[in-house]
């Protein structure tokens, strides 16, 4: 008996049995037989010499039978197909035949169809990976695009110069409101895909950091009427970061990408002009040099940090870990500098020191968080596994065998 109750779970694209053979018996007797009344005695089955001398004895079979059990168990149906199958020609009653067969059964069908045992993460590690944004970065192009409405507000307001708190307030606000509407309407309609938030995000954050540098650079390299007025200023500054932001998120639609690609681009844009332009200001003692420094830096880090991300495939987890390690490398050694110097630190001292100390944190960063799991780019075409729950029941004289598997392909 081998009756079939199929049930629809997510797996890895490979057959899998997940679940624990099972086998509830009572103690199986010698005889297979029940007490009988009196006068209904069965004549003993005539076994020939040939038969006796090949016979294991009862104990030797009971340890081969265990033996055979315990490679199902484990999941080694080949070699559970082979002692079964001795077994079954040397069982010493019918009850423990059928038993064997039924599990000789299922192991074979299991061996031929390349099944393997899996636990309960590796099944929760399985589930297919669907190509859209997780709430996580859902929530954080959302905080993002508030930020940028509001400052997209305080540009208008520069320009206008209102003559009530009312007119301050009101164009933040109501900016605010728009960009978090326009998200919303994207991901209910179109829907963004995996780490295309991210890649939003880290875009519009790359966007804002060319504009601070470039402005800086261009405040110190300048002087007199060359320099930019307020207008100009936040024109630039909330025009870089929502280009960013846009090249970021097509990108990430149409290139593919995950929120820790995303990230690391954003981090190594942003560690390599921090490191870079620390140290080249150090050596310089003109500001602008500095700021070019950073700069360049700046984009060179954004490019590599795209490549070797697609590479590593790190989790957005990982990153945050390596971006606290630049930050508390920073406040370790430049904290430890300033204290040192007491009170008469110079500048080259202490951009020497924070550079190199967010060079340091960074790079234990990576380095501790190597082992740490990969993510990588979903697709349209991932599909939902099927598995088959499978009961066979081996009946006995005085009790039962039972095995339940769960099988599963895609």
């Amino acid at each position: 008996m081998a009756p079939a109750l199929l049930s629809t779970l997510g797996m890895r694209p490979t057959q899998v049995i997940i679940f624990a053979v099972a086998l509830v018996a009572t103690p199986l007797l010698a005889t297979a037989e029940t007490s009988k009344p009196s006068g209904a005695h069965h004549a003993p089955k005539q076994l020939s010499k040939a038969d006796v001398a090949a016979a294991p004895s009862a104990s030797g079979w009971d340890a081969a039978y265990a033996e055979a059990r315990t490679d199902m168990l484990a999941g080694h149906f080949p070699a559970a197909v082979q002692k079964f199958e001795a077994l079954l020609l040397t069982a010493p009653d019918p009850a423990n035949r059928l038993l064997v067969a039924e599990l000789l059964a299922a192991c074979r069908t299991w061996a031929q169809g390349g099944f393997v045992l899996a636990t309960p993460t590796q099944l929760a590690l399985s589930k297919p990976m669907v190509n859209r944004r997780t709430l996580d970065e859902l929530a954080i192009l959302y905080t993002n695009a508030v930020f940028n409405g509001v400052y997209a507000g305080i540009v208008i307001d520069v320009y206008n110069k209102p003559s009530s708190a009312a007119g301050y307030i009101l164009p933040p606000l109501g900016l605010a409101a728009v960009e978090a509407g326009i998200v919303a309407l994207v991901d209910n309609t179109v829907g963004f895909r995996y780490g295309v938030p991210q890649s939003t995000v880290s875009g519009m954050y790359i966007g804002y950091e060319e504009a601070l540098v470039w402005l800086l650079w261009h405040d110190a390299h300048y002087t007199g009427p060359d320099k930019w007025g307020g207008k100009a200023v936040a024109s630039l500054t909330w025009g870089l970061g929502t280009a960013g932001a846009l090249a970021g998120g097509i990108a990430g639609t149409f290139l593919g990408t995950t929120p820790g690609r995303a990230a690391f681009m954003g981090s190594a844009a942003l560690w390599s002009g921090a490191v870079v332009g620390t140290l080249a200001g150090a050596m310089d003692k003109k500001a602008d040099t500095g700021l070019l420094a950073a700069g360049i830096a700046l984009n060179l880090g954004a490019i590599g940090g795209a490549l070797l991300g697609a590479q590593v495939s790190p989790s957005i987890a990982r990153v945050r870990f390596i971006d606290l390690g630049g930050l508390c490398g920073g406040l370790l050694v430049g904290g430890l500098y300033f204290a040192a110097a007491d009170r008469n630190p110079r500048p080259s001292g202490a951009a020497v020191s924070l550079g190199l100390g967010m060079a340091a944190g960074v790079a234990t960063g990576w380095f501790f968080t190597r082992h740490m799991e990969e993510d990588f780019p979903r697709t349209e075409s991932t599909q939902s596994a099927m598995a088959s729950v499978i009961p066979t029941i081996a009946p006995a004289s005085n009790g039962a065998g039972m095995v339940l598997g769960i099988a599963g392909a895609l």
